[in-house]
């Protein structure tokens, strides 16, 4: 078997939240799992804990935690603008990284998302030291900002930048068709491979309870989209419950909506771990919601799926490549009444829905099948 020792330029990373972080966590871990060889993430550092992580000096700097035998370098960074961070590259530490890396054999540079300047950095790293390039690209869309000037300026920097970027690379890979169709139709035509993320699918054998729950899962934020599900719910004519299982900033303001609108039979459940939101789709007969103005490959949408309960999502982005089954229901994101009419028609069709997708969503989502793919095309 031939090894790739590989360095990730990355943007984001956890404990910070997003689907981007959670396919790059798990994709180093699963490419571990199999000894394909070692992967060095560098990631933004703005202080975060990395509790229950070991950790690692070098040149009496500690540099690096390691988890699931993946290397995590921290590089002291910041933020340009909200949500676009860059390494402090003249930090003595960004140079200790960079010695640190001269010490590995490195086959392989891969950045993800082209629009964040750490992806540049990383190509720029891999042209400096004669280094095969991989871009995955998770993007199906231009950046929007909170001005027209700033989508302009955005806009242009992609056009020129990535459209000549992107004939750079050595291999590209796409991570869903709606990405496939964007880029060739906005930068490039080329021919590269569309390879799904993974998903940590567990099989579990447990009795549903008896009565059906609807259910929101994820950050609390106004992308989210949950007053839209609140209000939809302040119409509902059926008896169900509405269990919001929460992470993020919105939590008073969404309480606040709650108690205008004088709803009751609402919970708010904080996220412990993933293993309680696996334990809840499990155990549960779910109604799930998805109500994102703005997603790429929702991953509670997959697995909610898997675990064999009907899902509802607004028809943005990426999601309708997740499942063609019924118990993936899509409707017009904003649009409250059609939220309504699914919530109620899955509720009355309930036990005639669920279940299709579960081995379609087994068989294109797992890690153990994708990171194969990934190494098949990497060595090609």
């Amino acid at each position: 078997m031939k090894k790739i020792n590989i360095i990730q330029f990355l943007p984001y990373y956890p404990p910070h939240k997003g689907g981007l972080e959670t396919h790059t966590q798990e994709w180093g871990k699963w490419w571990m799992r199999k000894w394909y060889w070692d992967v060095y993430n560098i990631i933004t550092d703005f202080g975060q804990s990395y509790l229950l992580w070991e950790e690692i000096i070098f040149d009496s700097e500690v540099i690096w935690y390691k988890k699931d035998w993946v290397e995590n370098l921290l590089v002291p960074s910041f933020e340009i603008i909200p949500n676009f961070p860059i390494y402090k590259f003249w930090n003595r530490k960004y140079r200790i990284i960079i010695l640190y890396l001269k010490e590995k054999n490195i086959n392989l540079i891969i950045t993800r998302t082209r629009f964040f300047l750490t992806t540049l950095i990383g190509w720029l790293f891999a042209r400096k030291n004669k280094i095969k390039w991989c871009h995955i690209e998770h993007g199906s869309d231009y950046v929007k900002l909170n001005a027209k000037w700033k989508n302009i300026v955005t806009k242009v920097y992609d056009k020129i930048i990535w459209k000549w970027i992107f004939k750079k690379a050595n291999k590209v890979v796409w991570i869903s068709e709606a990405c496939k169709r964007f880029i060739r139709k906005e930068f490039i035509y080329r021919e590269v491979d569309v390879i799904y993320r993974g998903i940590d699918l567990n099989d579990i054998n447990s009795k549903k309870r008896w009565a059906i729950k609807l259910v929101f899962i994820w950050r609390l934020v106004k992308l989210k989209g949950v007053e839209d599900l609140l209000k939809a719910y302040s119409k509902i004519k059926i008896d169900i419950l509405l269990d919001i299982i929460w992470d993020g900033e919105e939590l008073q303001k969404l309480q606040n909506i709650v108690n205008s609108y004088n709803i009751t039979n609402v919970s708010f459940l904080w996220i412990k771990d993933k293993n309680f939101i696996v334990n809840y789709l499990s155990k549960n007969k779910c109604i799930f919601v998805n109500t994102s103005y703005q997603e790429w490959l929702p991953s509670w949408v997959i697995e909610s799926l898997f675990y064999k309960n009907i899902t509802i999502a607004s028809d943005v982005w990426w999601t309708k490549e997740i499942s063609n089954k019924e118990d993936l229901i899509l409707f017009k994101a904003w649009d409250i009444n059609w939220l309504l009419r699914k919530i109620e028609y899955s509720f009355k069709r309930y036990n005639k829905l669920v279940w299709k997708s579960y081995i379609f969503i087994k068989n294109r989502f797992t890690w153990e099948r994708n990171i194969e793919k990934y190494y098949n095309f990497l060595i090609r």
